[in-house]
């Protein structure tokens, strides 16, 4: 069998793969701007965020004391005689206000922390579907280097052939080869394009809106770690914690508003009665002619109405609120538990998922390529069969695949560990 010149062989399949691919024309953006983004865009948090707008208007009206009322009455009697008068009640609303505006102002935290729960959650979203497409676009560069090498080895062996310098089965292989690539070049092309449209729509873009990524796993993987938060400090400042410590806030102002609203309740009374008196007899004044005889009266009265909180006296109110205080503070717990577990097993993957990344770029990837140099050579000598060269070049992807899985493990691990410190831009 003639032998190939290993300098062309070597060219056509790591020079390949070592070539970089030209981008999309979009403008690029890191991962992170791509978070902030989001979090102005995202048409769910846009929703969401009207619901600070209400709470905000139900602390307005909590505020708000309640209006004076005023009843009028006109009574004509047939004998001509008339009752015309108005009544003015205005509630006092003695030591209510501070207690409803203290359940208005609970409820808007717990609203508004909610929300910002919300929006880490949505952050750790994106970075991880971000890291779904770099993953899906790693993969695509490399299957589509290893497609470019594979067609340049079976357009070098076809002419090979046709000179007689080569056999039919080596042309053969390498032409299968080639098209094996190119069905999973197919297969990556699809999945970034749909991991591409689903990172669209948490971002909330068009799925036909331009998107680059400036990122890649590699820089991602090296770049280094921000300070953080100790973890108790961030416990104590994540959004979900802080809402199950408002939601106990909330119960303990909705059970003094039902023991301030059990008291007695004061309304001033003030009112004003016309009375007109006609009779149909005659009378004579002082001069003795006669005169009808009629008069009017005006009656001022001042008083106040107080409820008498006998039996209804917010029993059930209070009983309510104290359980739900019982259920905030497990909440709260629960939470806190949580919390603690997620940083430590996010710091865990993340300080192993490093540890890997270094092993998989300072060694295995090296001796990979240094095996696939070894089998060129020996084909080359005539030692090795042009399917044991495949085979160790299907390897030495397959040690790119995993290397790519481990930077995906390490970039997922790093946003698990942002999610977890309650990290957003």
């Amino acid at each position: 069998m003639t032998r190939i010149k290993r300098g062309a062989f070597s060219a056509a399949f790591l020079c390949g793969l070592l070539a970089g691919v030209p981008r999309a024309d979009a403008q690029e953006v890191t991962v992170e701007q791509l978070v902030a983004l989001a979090l102005e865009r995202s048409p769910e948090l846009q929703a969401a965020r009207a619901d600070i707008a209400v709470a905000g208007g139900q602390v307005t009206q909590a505020a708000l004391r309640p209006n004076p009322m005023l009843s009028t009455s006109h009574e004509h009697e047939p004998g001509g005689m008339t009752i015309t008068g108005a009544e003015v009640a205005w509630p006092l609303d003695l030591f209510r206000r501070p207690a409803r505006v203290a359940v208005a102002r609970g409820m808007a935290d717990v609203t508004t922390l909610a929300i910002r729960d919300r929006e880490r959650l949505l952050a750790s979203a994106v970075r991880e579907q971000a890291g779904r497409v770099l993953a899906e676009r790693r993969t695509l560069e490399l299957t589509n280097e290893a497609l470019t090498a594979a067609r340049r080895m079976r357009d070098l062996l076809d002419r090979r052939v046709t000179e007689g310098g080569s056999t039919k089965i080596d042309a053969n292989l390498a032409a299968v080869e080639a098209l094996r690539l190119e069905a999973d070049a197919a297969i990556a092309a699809g999945e970034i394009e749909a991991t591409t449209i689903q990172l669209k729509a948490l971002v909330g873009l068009a799925a036909d809106a331009p998107l680059a990524l400036g990122d890649s796993l590699e820089t991602r993987a090296a770049a280094p770690a921000v300070p953080r938060l100790t973890p108790a400090a961030a416990i104590e400042t994540r959004p979900d914690l802080r809402e199950a410590i408002a939601r106990i806030g909330l119960a303990d102002a909705r059970a003094e508003q039902a023991r301030r609203d059990a008291r007695s309740e004061v309304s001033l009374v003030g009112g004003w009665t016309r009375n007109h008196w006609v009779f149909p007899q005659l009378g004579l004044d002082e001069r003795g002619r006669t005169t009808p005889i009629q008069n009017t009266f005006h009656t001022y009265t001042v008083g106040a109405t107080v409820s008498l909180p006998f039996s209804n006296r917010n029993q059930g109110t209070l009983a309510s609120a104290q359980a739900e205080r019982q259920g905030a503070e497990a909440l709260f717990a629960a939470r806190q538990r949580a919390a603690r577990a997620d940083i430590d097993a996010a710091l865990a993957r993340e300080r192993q998922a490093r540890r890997a990344v270094e092993i998989y770029a300072t060694t295995a990837r090296e001796l990979a390529r240094q095996n696939v140099d070894v089998m060129l050579e020996g084909y080359d000598l005539g030692r090795f069969p042009l399917s044991d060269v495949l085979a160790e070049q299907r390897r030495y992807l397959d040690v790119e695949a995993g290397y790519t899985a481990v930077l995906s493990r390490a970039y997922d691990a790093r946003a698990a560990v942002a999610r977890a410190f309650g990290e957003t831009p």
